[in-house]
C-alpha cells in the first residue's frame, strides 16, 4: 500500500435523497446497480478506504439536471468546511448558455476559494464559442480545465487548446478508452500518445470502473503500463472516481492494483508526485 498519504484527484459526493440534481444516475439502477445511485457522502467515502490514508480530496461535479452545479458547488463547499482535509472543487457549466450567462455561472462558482476548475461532461466541443469562453476564462484565472475527451476527439482538442498555451489541462479517466478490442486499444493508444507528446496536459489514472469488469492487476495491467509509459509519473495523478468506479471493485482493490506498478516502477519521489504532489500542485486544495 502507498506509504504517502493520497490526495484523491477525482471523487463524487451526492445526496440523492435530498437533491434531485443527478437524473443520469438512473442508468445505474437500470443496469442493476442501484447502490451507485444511493446517497454517497463523506462518511460513505471514508468507510471504503480501509487502512488507506486519504489526506486531500478533489470533488468533481456530477450534476445533470440543468444548472444544478450552482447549488452543488455551495453544498460541497459547506461539506468541505466541516472536514479537516484540504478540499478542491471542480465545478461545471452549461455549454448551451449565452456567453454572458455562461460567464456569470462560472463567476458564481468561483466565489468559493475551493473552486479549482471546471469539467463539462457532455455537450462541449472544441472550436465553439462556448469552448472559447470557458478556456479563456479559466486561463485568465489560472484555473483547471478538466477535459472530457474520447480518443476520436483528442486531436481536435489538442489543436484547439494550442490557442490557450497557459491553460492548465487535465485529461480525465485515461482519455476515455472505448473498449478492449484491438481496434479500440489502438485508437486509444494513438490518441493518448499524441496528447502526451504534443501537450503539457496531465492525466488522471482513473475511470477503470467504466471499462473493466474488476480491479485486479491482471485486468488493469495494459492500461496502467501503457499510461505510465506514455505520461510518466510527473504527469499522472491518482484518482478514484468513487463511487462510480465501485462498479468494478473497492477502493482497496483499486489502490492495490495501482500500487503494484507504483511499487515496481516508481521511485519514492515519483510515487509522491503520483499519489499527492501532482494533484496538490494542480488543484491547490484548501
Amino acid at each position: 500500500m502507498p506509504t504517502t498519504p493520497i490526495v484523491d484527484a477525482h471523487m463524487h459526493l451526492w445526496d440523492t435523497a435530498a437533491h434531485p440534481w443527478y437524473p443520469s444516475l438512473a442508468r445505474f439502477v437500470e443496469a442493476g446497480r442501484p447502490d451507485i445511485a444511493q446517497n454517497f457522502l463523506l462518511p460513505d467515502f471514508d468507510r471504503g478506504l480501509g487502512d488507506i490514508e486519504v489526506a486531500g480530496l478533489v470533488h468533481v461535479s456530477a450534476t445533470t439536471a440543468p444548472h444544478t452545479y450552482l447549488p452543488e458547488t455551495r453544498w460541497v463547499d459547506g461539506i468541505a468546511e466541516g472536514d479537516p482535509r484540504p478540499f478542491a472543487i471542480v465545478g461545471a457549466v452549461d455549454p448551451l448558455l449565452p456567453k454572458a450567462d455562461l460567464i456569470d455561472h462560472l463567476e458564481e462558482q468561483a466565489r468559493t476559494e475551493r473552486f479549482s476548475g471546471v469539467r463539462v461532461f457532455t455537450g462541449l466541443s472544441p472550436n465553439t464559442p462556448a469552448a472559447d469562453a470557458l478556456a479563456g476564462w479559466l486561463q485568465e484565472r489560472d484555473l483547471v480545465f478538466d477535459l472530457v475527451a474520447k480518443p476520436a476527439e483528442i486531436l481536435d482538442w489538442i489543436d484547439f487548446l494550442v490557442g490557450y498555451p497557459n491553460l492548465r489541462v487535465v485529461l480525465e479517466h485515461l482519455g476515455f478508452p472505448q473498449g478492449h478490442s484491438s481496434e479500440a486499444r489502438t485508437a486509444w493508444h494513438n490518441a493518448v500518445s499524441l496528447a502526451a507528446k504534443e501537450t503539457q496536459w496531465l492525466c488522471k489514472l482513473s475511470g477503470f470502473g467504466l471499462i473493466c469488469p474488476d480491479l485486479a492487476w491482471q485486468t488493469l495491467e495494459y492500461w496502467l503500463e501503457s499510461s505510465v509509459s506514455l505520461w510518466g509519473w510527473r504527469r499522472l495523478m491518482f484518482a478514484s472516481n468513487m463511487p462510480v468506479d465501485s462498479l468494478a471493485g473497492t477502493y482497496t482493490e483499486l489502490v492495490t492494483a495501482i500500487d503494484h506498478i507504483v511499487g515496481t516502477d516508481a521511485t519514492e519521489e515519483e510515487a509522491e508526485f503520483f499519489y499527492r504532489t501532482n494533484a496538490t500542485d494542480t488543484y491547490r486544495p484548501r
